[in-house]
């Protein structure tokens, strides 16, 4: 029966991505052998569901530990049977047992706090014994520093544990050298055997520190990469939404954001006609065709350096002049309004129905900012944004039309044209004009 891991497992995020070297590299091998091969794969980078995400490093780190424990006490049952002391050869199997123990613990219920205490008692008192039984010259007592690595590098939510276990170990540690080394005399008979003990223990209590300490670098080193992409990403989501300087600002104060300009320029563009069309068409066929519109009025916006708003259904809204003032604002939007009428008829397709808009621009003082806390979005408030709207609502499709106070701001490069007085909702007559084009001799130069 496959083995079927926690719905939170490292198998389970990456089922569909485990490589089957064995399928591609071994046909000759059965089917059955095969699928006994990949569960085994699976079993081995399963995690137990007691194991959160955020522990899953510990757990890997304990599992490696304790394997490499297990080897290390399984050869010493060997190594201290040939040296003729028995009693250290029976405390190796029953230390063996221990990490198996240890092992079935982590891997099969993940508790893996309680195996790093279970173990670090097991190292204090194995080498209580290979001291009382050797005496201090075969550096047995250097397994303690691993057990302090351990324990300040698992993620105990309690420090009691880890400073119970640094404690226990420099007590241990003194009382090993000062005292117990000396309850039975020892003698050198061999002292070839004492120096092949001291390198081993001293290479082995080393190699295991370097082992842990470049898997915990090394899965640091990865943890911040990771941090730094997704602060990344965030970055530029946030730059999605906000202007940079405003973005800035934010992440520095969280209170509210508001500007006063004394010169904006605030242009509305609607698609005429799409009401209807949205009833004739597919949700799909809306979203695509608002899209590709949109995408390309965003492309001129940022050609020219202007400030996308906000969309509101297929109306488009965008400025200038703010967040950072510069002047010549009025001529950017304006050139990016005739650009907006040829963008959109370039985003029609084959079979699809013509679009138009209606474009309206005004110039004047507003106030611009970041409130609330929650889907937060910079605006721009004022009777220059209301102007703007309803010189866009009381256009023609195929137009841009410009209130008095933009026209007055234009380049000669522009050519416009007097509208004349037209009643405005909510301002009156007004006097408007249409903005027809670029002069040729100014396009050429």
């Amino acid at each position: 029966m496959p083995l079927r891991p926690s719905s939170g497992s490292l198998y389970n995020r990456q089922a569909n991505q485990l490589p089957e070297p064995l399928d591609r590299n071994m046909p000759f091998l059965s089917e059955s052998v095969r699928e006994t091969f990949r569960n085994l794969r699976r079993y081995a980078v399963a995690v137990p569901p007691s194991v959160a995400r955020y522990d899953q490093r510990m757990y890997y780190s304990m599992l490696l530990a304790n394997f490499m424990a297990l080897a290390l006490h399984f050869v010493w049952i060997f190594v201290f049977r040939s040296l003729g002391n028995t009693a250290l050869s029976l405390v190796n199997i029953g230390s063996v047992a221990i990490w198996v123990f240890n092992i079935a613990l982590i891997r099969g219920w993940g508790a893996v706090l309680t195996a790093v205490v279970i173990g670090a008692f097991e190292v204090l008192g194995h080498q209580f014994l290979a001291i009382y039984y050797f005496g201090w010259g075969y550096g047995f007592q250097y397994f303690l520093l691993v057990i302090v690595a351990f324990a300040f590098m698992m993620n105990f939510r309690n420090m009691v544990i880890p400073i119970g276990l640094f404690i226990a170990c420099l007590v241990s540690f003194l009382w090993y050298y000062y005292s117990v080394q000396y309850w039975l005399p020892h003698n050198d008979a061999d002292p070839a055997i004492r120096e092949t003990f001291l390198m081993a223990n001293v290479t082995t209590a080393f190699t295991i520190l370097a082992i842990m300490s470049y898997v915990y670098s090394e899965a640091a080193r990865k943890a911040e990469a990771k941090l730094a992409l997704e602060q990344q990403k965030s970055e530029r989501l946030l730059l999605n939404i906000l202007p940079a300087s405003i973005a800035d600002r934010l992440k520095e104060r969280t209170s509210v954001i508001a500007d006063h300009f004394e010169s904006t320029t605030v242009l509305f563009a609607d698609i005429v006609g799409f009401t209807a069309l949205a009833e004739q068409i597919s949700p799909t066929e809306i979203v695509g065709r608002l899209n590709r519109v949109f995408c390309a009025f965003d492309d001129l916006a940022d050609r020219y350096g202007l400030e996308k708003i906000k969309t509101i259904g297929d109306a488009y809204m965008v400025a200038g002049g703010f967040p950072d003032q510069r002047d010549g604002h009025a001529n950017d939007v304006s050139a990016m309004a005739l650009d907006m009428l040829t963008a959109i008829e370039a985003c029609k397709m084959n079979g699809e129905s013509a679009l138009s808009i209606r474009v309206g621009i005004h110039t004047g003082p507003a106030v611009a900012g970041v409130i609330g806390v929650k889907k937060f979005v910079y605006d721009v408030w004022g009777d220059t944004v209301n102007t703007a709207s309803r010189m866009e609502s009381s256009g023609l499709p195929g137009r841009v039309q410009l209130s008095e106070q933009t026209a007055a701001l234009l380049a000669p490069e522009f050519q416009i044209e007097k509208r004349g007085e037209v009643e405005i909702k909510g301002k009156g007559r007004m006097t408007t004009y249409w903005l027809t084009g670029r002069r040729c001799d100014h396009v050429d130069a």
